[in-house]
Parts: C-alpha cells; structure tokens; sequence
C-alpha cells in the first residue's frame, strides 16, 4: 500500500493543476504566453543492472530484463521563461519475466516521483520540435523477485533511492492543445535496502526506455 501514496497524491495534484488552467497552447511561435498541460506516455524499457544487483543475475544466466514503462506528467509554461517547462511527472515500469537456469524466474519493477524539465531549443514558445529533458526522481523504488514455481522457492527485495534521467524527445503539435511526443529515456538509479545477514545495501541499475504519448 505505501508505494500507492505518492501515485495518488501526485494524481491528485496533477488533475486539479490542469482541470483548473484555461490557458491554451500557443499555436505559433508569436505567442510564448504561460499555460499548463499534461503528458501522458507509454513505451518499454530496459534494464541493466549494476553493483547489488548484477550478481546474482549473472549467475543464474537470465536473459534481458525489460517490460512497459508509463508515465504521467503535469508541466507549466512560465511566461518569462521561454524554452523552457518545469513540472512534475510519474512514471513506472512493470517488467515481464526474465528466464534463468533450472526454470527460474526475476521480475524487477520500478516506480518513481520526480521533477521534470523540458528544453526546446529551436522553439521559443516551447510547444514544437526537438526537445532536451532532465529529470530528477527525489523518490524511487524497485521490487524484484526471484522465483522457481517448482521448487518453491520465493525471494523478494525492494529498496527505495533516487535516480537521474536524462532524454531526447519531439514533439509534433495538433489541432486546438493537443500534441503528439516521441522520446528516447537513460535513468541511471541508486537505491538502498535491507538484505537478510548483511544489513544495508546499496542497488544500482540503469534503465534505457523509448516512449511515444500525447500532449493534452
């Protein structure tokens, strides 16, 4: 239950903060005036794993480590600030089993909160074209579980860190305030856990993920 809390606040701040713009969307570079939208985007990643983690992954021989990665953002345009969008953003990734020896299983899922920045380049309205984004996840978590149905054997760990996401994305402006996005993701994550024996540990893995959305 506890890693619903900040999905849900999060979602709650994000639908009061664009239900109450009235602004729209410039639809040309005349006008860089200030406004709020949404961002919704779906892909899949990849994840690499690194010290902590790569470990036992290599030693059970799985394969790839990868699944659907979703994300939700709530961004503003500030007046003053041409260029240039700030905001917030969730995103999580839901991973499809990875196969290892003597039929076991690892699943390794993640979430996290962050803030978000949008930078375009060409377009000073920054509603259009190429874009740069920087996001910081001041909270995330991953799960992992190792099983082996027919041996019944079952173990599962989280911990909980930061990450730092840097991407490279287009945007395609529609009719009215709409826009189509493309982007392509690399997180680099560090987190830290309980592991039975040992005490605290630290967990880090990168992530590199291609997403396509909507702009509303």
């Amino acid at each position: 239950m506890k890693p619903l809390i900040p999905f849900l606040f999060f979602l709650s701040l994000f639908s009061a903060t664009v239900h109450a713009q009235k602004e729209s969307i410039p639809s040309s570079e005349s006008t860089p005036n200030a406004y709020t939208y949404g961002e919704f985007k779906a892909g899949y990643g990849v994840t690499q794993f690194s010290s902590g983690l790569k470990e036992r992954y290599e030693d059970g021989n799985f394969s790839t480590s990868g699944g659907g990665l979703f994300s939700i953002a709530a961004y503003r345009k500030f007046e003053k600030l041409n260029y240039l969008h700030l905001g917030l953003k969730f995103k999580g990734l839901g991973a499809s089993p990875s196969r290892g020896d003597n039929g076991s299983e690892m699943f390794f899922n993640f979430w996290g909160t962050a803030f978000s920045t949008k930078y375009f380049p060409f377009s000073k309205s920054a509603c259009k074209g190429v874009y740069l984004q920087a996001d910081y996840n001041f909270t995330t978590q991953f799960t992992q579980k190792y099983r082996n149905s027919g041996a019944l054997e079952y173990d599962h760990q989280f911990a909980i860190g930061n990450s730092f996401t840097l991407g490279l994305g287009y945007q395609y402006p529609l009719k009215k305030r709409y826009a189509l996005v493309a982007s392509i993701e690399y997180d680099w994550a560090n987190r830290q856990g309980e592991v039975e024996g040992i005490g605290e540990k630290q967990f880090k893995n990168t992530n590199l993920a291609f997403q396509i959305g909507l702009v509303f």
